[in-house]
C-alpha cells in the first residue's frame, strides 16, 4: 500500500522521526468511543481517557476503552481525582495505566498506589468481570498480573509536589510522575501560562529528578515545534495534546484552504 496520510497508522509510523522506544500520546475529552477509536487507529501508542477534564462517565470510559482492542494503542484513564473507588472503577474498566491528579506529598501517592493494587500491596477490591475481556484473558490471568501491568502516574501540579517529590518517586508501586505545565503555572500563581522563570524551573527541576529515579519522562507538546524539540531531547512518552485542539485545527485549516482557493480563481 503506498504511504499516505490515507493510511494515518502506517504514515505516522513511517515518516516521524522518533527515537527507538518514544511513545506518542493524545488525550480525549470527549465522551466518545469513536474518536478513540480513530485516533487508536493514527498510530498513536496510547490514548488518555481524560475523565478528569471531560464530561465522561465511567460507562462511556468502559465503552472508550474498549474502542482500543486490535488496535496498537493502549488505553490509560486520568480520574478526576484521588478515590479509591474511582480509580478502581477506572482499572475494571480496563485502563493500562490511571493518571492521578494533584498528587500534592507523599500520603497522597501512597493513597493512590494502595486503590489500585490488589492485596497485599494495596486495597483494591477484586472483581474484574470486564477487564478480563478488556485484556483479552480471564478473570484470574488478569488479577495475577495486574499489579505488576497496571501503571499509577502522579501528575505533579501544585508547588507542594515540587516540594516533596523526592519522596513522592520513592513510593513503591508509583510508575512515573508528569510535570503539568499550567496547572503547576496557575497553582504557583500565574494564570497566563508556564512561561515564567519560576515554573520552567520547577518543571526542569521536575523532569530532572524523574530521569534521574530511571522512570519514563513524559513531555507535553501543544504545537509541532514543541514536538520535535522534545523529541530531539528524548523524551519517553511524548503527549501531543487533545482532541479539541485537533478538531479545530482540522476545521481552521480545511476552511482557510477553501479561502486560497477561491482566491487563486
Amino acid at each position: 500500500m503506498q504511504e499516505s496520510p490515507a493510511n494515518p497508522s502506517a504514515y505516522l509510523k513511517n515518516r516521524l522521526q522518533k527515537p527507538e522506544g518514544t511513545k506518542l500520546g493524545i488525550g480525549v475529552t470527549s465522551p466518545s468511543p469513536e474518536l478513540v477509536q480513530m485516533f487508536a487507529h493514527a498510530g498513536f501508542d496510547y490514548v488518555v481517557i481524560d475523565m478528569e477534564h471531560g464530561p465522561i462517565s465511567i460507562e462511556t470510559a468502559y465503552r472508550m476503552v474498549t474502542a482500543t482492542i486490535g488496535t496498537p494503542a493502549e488505553p490509560w484513564i486520568r480520574v478526576t481525582h484521588n478515590d479509591a473507588a474511582q480509580i478502581k472503577l477506572a482499572l475494571d474498566a480496563g485502563a493500562k495505566n490511571i493518571i492521578v491528579p494533584m498528587i500534592t506529598c507523599k500520603e497522597d501517592a501512597e493513597a493512590a498506589v494502595s486503590y489500585a493494587k490488589y492485596p497485599p500491596r494495596g486495597i483494591r477490591g477484586w472483581g474484574p468481570f470486564r477487564t478480563q475481556y478488556q485484556w483479552q484473558t480471564n478473570m484470574l490471568e488478569y488479577a495475577q498480573h495486574a499489579n505488576a501491568q497496571t501503571g499509577v502516574i502522579a501528575l505533579i501540579e501544585h508547588p507542594g509536589a515540587v516540594r516533596d517529590l523526592d519522596a513522592i518517586l520513592e513510593i513503591d508501586g508509583l510508575t512515573s510522575a508528569i510535570p503539568a505545565p499550567f496547572d503547576l503555572s496557575v497553582n504557583m500563581g500565574f494564570s497566563d501560562g508556564p512561561n515564567h522563570k519560576e515554573v520552567r524551573e520547577a518543571i526542569e527541576l521536575v523532569m530532572r529528578k524523574i530521569k534521574a529515579k530511571g522512570m519514563r519522562l513524559t513531555s507535553f507538546a501543544i504545537t509541532p515545534e514543541q514536538a520535535v524539540e522534545a523529541l530531539r531531547l528524548g523524551v519517553d512518552d511524548l503527549f501531543l495534546g487533545f482532541d479539541p485542539m485537533y478538531i479545530q485545527a482540522s476545521v481552521q485549516l480545511f476552511m482557510a484552504t477553501v479561502a486560497r482557493l477561491q482566491d487563486a480563481k
